[in-house]
């Protein structure tokens, strides 16, 4: 399945950039996070209704799901420019104005994707060490569940730089055209 797109009169002059492997990878993982969600859900609400039966497990798997899809679909929401923007301030913005902002912007997120990577790591990390399991019936080794916050946030930042680098091509190209333009 493919990701939505938005139309370009939505985002005045800023496009959104194609999506590489590591975005479409993502997608696809979200997409089947979402379906065993919902389908673990599903099975637990059919079994309760027409068994009294519960597996008592469709909580704790939802919950994994739920994590994985939220941060697997940050890098597809990044490259299909899906996050907020305050538009009624960057259309006040001239465009190279409105580049710059972005830049800037994408540039803080990113020190702060570090710093929650970092954070996620060292966290995965200890508890990869200590053996640490979920207090569950599944007894989920707790690093399986925070794998795919430091994976989601890997490609986040990877897809930040992407944009940071697509934004900084269209600031070059907009002084290369200034230059041309005045130059006639």
């Amino acid at each position: 399945m493919e990701s939505p797109k938005i139309e370009t009169s939505e985002m005045g002059d800023h496009k959104p950039i194609s999506e590489g492997p590591v975005e479409r990878l993502c997608c696809l993982l979200s997409e089947v996070a979402l379906f065993v969600m919902v389908a673990v859900v599903a099975v637990d609400i059919v079994t309760r209704t027409f068994l009294n039966y519960s597996f008592e497990i469709s909580d704790e798997i939802a919950g994994y799901m739920l994590v994985g899809l939220a941060f697997f679909s940050l890098a597809v929401t990044q490259v299909n420019d899906g996050f907020h923007r305050v538009e009624f301030l960057q259309d006040l913005l001239s465009q190279r104005t409105r580049l710059i902002s972005r830049v800037v912007f994408d540039v803080v997120t990113l020190v702060f994707v570090g710093i929650l990577l970092w954070i996620f790591v060292k966290y995965g990390m200890a508890s990869w060490r200590s053996g640490a399991v979920a207090p569950t019936r599944l007894m989920t080794p707790l690093w399986i569940a925070q794998l795919p916050m430091s994976l989601g946030l890997i490609a986040f930042a990877l897809a930040i730089v992407r944009t940071v680098i697509v934004s900084l091509r269209r600031l070059g190209s907009l002084k290369h055209g200034a230059r041309k333009h005045h130059g006639r």
